[in-house]
């Protein structure tokens, strides 16, 4: 089924329009849409529950209301989430995180990124390459900071399209490539 952009731009636009532009607000709705898509995606029964359109929405809303409690939705998320199922727009909970996320990460001119590294890193060091990210960026950049032993050595910081892959399983994975292509 093919996603309709414009109802998800309008979706995304009224959801920036009502929430309040703090923050924490904005990243709780964010995480609450998160949720949702993951689940959609994930969740075979749940997506085809929403995308049939044999089941009246009175049906549908006697399933999400105790789903949207237990998850403590914001109200907000609450309202879009019944308003993409009420208009048989399902499909766009399988992105529409993922906008929303774009979207607040505009607004706050931030972006998220990941430093990944084969062992702990100090916080030192941590705040030193977040810094030159950000400086080259021009945009504040929110790491998430992961170990990975399969790099070996070095260091993999990924922030919005920027990539900066030094690690030393990528250096002899570009090693062997140059020695075989003799």
């Amino acid at each position: 089924m093919k996603i309709d952009k414009k109802s998800l731009k309008r979706i995304v636009k009224v959801l920036l329009n009502k929430i309040p532009k703090e923050e924490a607000t904005l990243i709780k709705a964010a995480d609450d849409l998160a949720l949702i898509q993951e689940i959609y995606r994930k969740d075979k029964d749940f997506r085809n529950f929403i995308l049939n359109p044999a089941i009246s929405f009175e049906d549908k809303k006697k399933i999400l209301d105790p789903l949207a409690e237990k998850a403590d939705l914001d109200p907000v998320v609450k309202e879009a989430l019944e308003y993409v199922v009420k208009t048989n727009k399902g499909n766009l909970l399988k992105v529409i995180a993922d906008e929303f996320r774009f979207e607040v990460e505009k607004f706050f001119a931030t972006v998220k990124g990941e430093i990944i590294t084969a062992y702990p890193v100090d916080e030192e060091t941590i705040n030193q390459v977040k810094e030159v990210v950000e400086k080259k960026l021009g945009k504040k950049v929110e790491f998430e900071i992961k170990q990975d032993p399969s790099i070996i050595g070095g260091i993999v910081v990924r922030a919005g399209s920027y990539i900066l892959d030094s690690s030393i399983k990528t250096y002899l994975q570009k090693l062997e490539q140059q020695l075989t292509a003799f």
